[in-house]
């Protein structure tokens, strides 16, 4: 069945009204490595050129010719993001009807379940299930890190000490009481995503972590929570999740969908593979690629399902239909620790859906 991709990846419903250069910059790339959702006959709707050399790379792999995608790239003056204005101008529209007369039985596919891709299907006429909960946000409440600590802690997942900072009072007092578990602690831009909205302070003296775009060595004494305040938060988004780091022996994901008929299916795991940079001033680590399946015991393996499938089934109750994905850390003292969850679509999926746990184990570069 032809499928319409949309790569709205880092729109303003999902990241805030305000994007940062460095949102601004992962939605481009995410467009990039979405293309690894690309299928024979599919149309893409790229914020982005992608490369005809990706696209054959992408199709060699995946044994189909890319001459069997098309791409349609919209005019815009933010040329790196696929807001929902851009999605419902007319030409766009007009240009997908154009398109979509060829073939019938078409599925639309967003990265992003928003308002406007909610009403674009129904202009299109393409029914979906969970459309009702993308025309009233709904997808909000599994792009938030704020969120998935409650959510997460309704269906009694094991998830790091934390707390919600709305004001510099509060992440003074979040990170004050959790510093001294481990001596780090993590900061997270409520709406960020890949780890750019993150920062790590740490008591000690450290090369880069893992999950964050830097890593900082504080003396706790001269901490500044207005400094932090008014570098991490932006005009749109005025909250900060604060959480006990812990280091990991294991850092992967598990990948689930959401049938249309509420049914769950596990589609695999991943461990993502990092690297410090050749530059040692950099504060962050370089992802390097994708092992699949992640690299768990069996036992851990099946643990860490138990719990995810009680969030992904909260999930569906609350009326998400599509994939989904869960961060998780088996800790240093074997601890199993959640991170997050993210409803859309990410370039991790793109990926994992073509290995099954099945499968030999891959290696997917970046």
């Amino acid at each position: 069945m032809p499928r319409i991709l949309i790569m709205n990846a880092g729109t303003p419903q999902m990241s805030g009204a305000h994007l940062t250069k460095a949102q601004l910059s992962l939605a481009a790339n995410s467009a990039f490595r979405s293309a690894w959702f690309a299928q024979e006959g599919d149309l893409i709707v790229s914020p982005v050129v992608i490369p005809a050399d990706l696209l054959s790379f992408i199709g060699g792999t995946l044994n189909f010719h890319s001459s069997a995608l098309r791409l349609l790239v919209p005019a815009s003056r933010q040329s790196t993001i696929l807001d929902d204005c851009t999605l419902l101008s007319k030409t766009v529209v007009e240009r997908l009807k154009r398109h979509i007369r060829q073939k019938s039985d078409w599925q639309l596919y967003p990265c992003y379940s928003t308002e406007g891709v909610a009403r674009l299907a129904a202009i299109l006429g393409i029914p979906k299930t969970g459309d009702d909960f993308a025309l009233q946000r709904g997808p909000d409440l599994l792009n938030r890190k704020s969120h998935f600590r409650q959510l997460a802690t309704s269906v009694a997942l094991p998830l790091p000490h934390g707390s919600v900072a709305t004001d510099p009072n509060g992440l003074f007092k979040a990170v004050t009481s959790l510093k001294s578990e481990t001596g780090t602690v993590i900061v997270k831009l409520d709406n960020g995503a890949g780890g750019v909205g993150n920062v790590i302070l740490t008591s000690n003296k450290s090369d880069p972590l893992p999950g964050a775009r830097d890593t900082r060595w504080v003396s706790w004494p001269s901490f500044d929570p207005e400094a932090l305040w008014s570098e991490m938060t932006t005009a749109s988004c005025k909250t900060l999740v604060v959480e006990s780091y812990h280091l990991a022996r294991s850092l992967f994901y598990l990948e689930y969908t959401i049938q249309d008929d509420a049914s769950i299916a596990f589609v695999n795991s991943g461990s993502i593979r990092l690297r410090k940079s050749a530059d040692r001033s950099e504060r962050a680590l370089i992802r390097t690629g994708l092992e699949l399946p992640s690299d768990l015991e069996e036992e851990q393996l099946l643990a860490a399902q138990a719990h995810a499938y009680r969030f992904v089934a909260l999930a569906r109750d609350l009326g998400y239909r599509g994939m989904i994905n869960i961060d998780a850390i088996f800790a240093q003292d074997g601890r199993l620790l959640f991170n997050e969850a993210n409803g859309p679509l990410g370039w991790r999926l793109g990926v994992t859906q073509h290995c099954r746990p099945a499968a030999r184990r891959r290696l997917f570069r970046l």
